[in-house]
């Protein structure tokens, strides 16, 4: 797993890497980008800067079967 538990002593914590950012066509057409965090999960993003997110994707049927699509696949595009 790609998190990463740190302690300083004063302070502690753990950051969480992913893997992407992975390029999706959705079944209507779209384009979107997607990291996946082992951990925190799915990421979807408008543009391949990863600036622009879509915060409400788990209410959008097609980026939430993409999501069951890429799990189907063993987390690989």
């Amino acid at each position: 797993m790609p998190c990463t538990y740190f302690d300083t002593g004063s302070t502690w914590g753990f950051f969480c890497t992913s893997r992407g950012p992975y390029k999706l066509r959705l079944l209507d057409g779209r384009r979107v980008f997607m990291e996946w965090h082992h951990y925190l999960g799915p990421i979807f993003f408008l543009d391949r800067y990863l600036t622009r997110e879509i915060e409400d994707w788990h209410k959008d049927a097609f980026l939430c079967r993409a999501v069951e699509w890429f799990q189907g696949r063993g987390e690989k595009a």
